[in-house]
């Protein structure tokens, strides 16, 4: 269950990675470009969290 957490946590700071880039490609600020970075915010908060739940499991179990 750990890897598992791990892995969606990494998956979401990716996308979070991938939507904040977007935001920066995109020339003008728009609705998309609200949304991507609205996006990015979120997935890469909730990434780090599961993340940092994931080494301190790990922690505790060794």
């Amino acid at each position: 269950m750990e890897l598992n957490k791990w892995a969606a946590g990494f998956v979401f700071v990716l996308t979070g990675f991938i939507f904040l880039v977007i935001s920066f490609a995109l020339s003008e600020s728009t609705v998309l470009w609200a949304i991507s970075l609205g996006a990015s915010i979120v997935l890469n908060i909730a990434g780090t969290a599961m993340l940092v739940q994931s080494i301190k499991s790990r922690k505790e179990s060794i």
